[in-house]
């Protein structure tokens, strides 16, 4: 079963070399109100999408800054459990994770907001 979440980043992607292709890792957080310790909790997700270099990178590269707001689905989910500085850390990670939905929301005083793009994940890079 596949799982989508949507989130606004708030760190920009960061980007690494895989292979004959550029991987660009994400750290989102959706925030949510925990009714048991009566105050707002974030859950934190992880994703690494791919692209070949050339205009799909150059699209990730320009859409995945902070403060975008992206879709991402996984086929499934990895549970990361590390120390952090503030005690332990949960992070799922999104598998086999894909762009649904993405922008930048940047906007300039002349521009309109970059448009939203969705991609068909059947078509290769």
């Amino acid at each position: 079963m596949a799982h989508t979440i949507t989130a606004r980043l708030n760190k920009p992607a960061r980007e690494f070399q895989a292979g004959d292709s550029v991987g660009f890792n994400i750290r989102m957080g959706v925030q949510y109100y925990d009714r048991q310790k009566k105050q707002k909790e974030w859950t934190n997700y992880s994703a690494a999408v791919f692209a070949k270099p050339g205009p799909q990178a150059d699209y990730y590269r320009n859409v995945l800054v902070e403060g975008a707001i992206v879709e991402v689905t996984g086929d499934n989910i990895k549970l990361d459990i590390y120390d952090g500085n503030n005690g332990q850390s949960i992070t799922l990670e999104l598998l086999n994770a894909r762009i649904g939905f993405a922008t930048s929301g940047a906007t300039s005083n002349n521009q309109a907001p970059q448009q939203n793009h969705q991609f068909d994940d059947s078509i290769p890079f």
